[in-house]
């Protein structure tokens, strides 16, 4: 219709009408790719609102995954130290009998690493990180992400330096034919079975240097891990930070 219009005003040379006409067809075209610029941002918007909503659901389980596993190392961690305390003092006292046989069952045990962040690895994957547009917020949620690799690489090679020592470790050591599989909320971030010790050689362990050697280099991994999961707690808990600020901003 405006094209027709437009024709027979040329025709006409009526050359208001045709300024006029263009004029409409450019606002009309102006606000046109407006609204749908109004449309799109409005959908960005509503996605990447949505994507905060889930890194904070995602988080508050992730924060509790880590502490589960920090408590589970910090517990094997104690058990070792008071393991190679007796050996350093030459005694067993009642009270810390328990203590050594959870050193020995687990003190090369270890659990999975805290869950990544779907919503992250989907957001990055897809090319549509920029949707979080606190800048903070994304370089945290790389760090927590990368941190998750360091871990993996970091249990890899504990594991192949424990592998030195496990032979000594277990030499006065023995073992239930049963395991225990670990079925409660405390351990559902592990998929291992835990060994049960249903005796140990005291003395034949205090009188071995070699098993000494063990114990100590167990402790000090043990300890590596624990501290592996202690910064990736503090990236989670810097994650979660700003994810409260720019919860009480809104």
């Amino acid at each position: 219709m405006i094209l027709r219009r437009l024709t027979k005003h040329v025709k006409e040379q009526n050359w208001f009408a045709v300024a006029l006409d263009f004029l409409i067809v450019v606002v009309g075209v102006f606000l046109g790719l407006q609204v749908s610029n109004w449309n799109e941002d409005q959908s960005l918007q509503a996605r990447s609102d949505q994507s905060i909503v889930e890194l904070r659901r995602e988080f508050a389980d992730i924060d509790a995954a880590a502490s589960e596993l920090s408590q589970f190392y910090r517990e094997i961690v104690e058990d070792l130290e008071v393991l190679v305390v007796a050996l350093e003092r030459g005694e067993v006292s009642p009270d810390t009998s328990d203590d050594i046989i959870n050193a020995l069952a687990y003190g090369e045990v270890f659990g999975d690493p805290p869950p990544p962040s779907g919503t992250f690895r989907d957001l990055n994957s897809s090319g549509n990180l920029a949707l979080i547009d606190n800048q903070k917020l994304r370089l945290r949620l790389i760090e927590y992400d990368q941190s998750l690799e360091n871990i993996v690489a970091s249990d890899a090679n504990i594991n192949a330096m424990l592998a030195q020592y496990n032979v000594a470790f277990r030499r006065h050591v023995t073992f239930s034919a049963a395991h225990a599989i670990p079925d409660g909320e405390d351990f559902s971030f592990q998929d291992v079975s835990l060994p049960l010790v249903t005796s140990f050689d005291f003395e034949a362990m205090r009188t071995d240097p070699d098993f000494s050697v063990a114990a100590q280099q167990h402790l000090r991994l043990q300890i590596g891990r624990y501290i592996n999961i202690r910064i990736s707690q503090s990236k989670i808990r810097q994650i979660r930070d700003i994810l409260d600020a720019d919860d009480h901003a809104d």
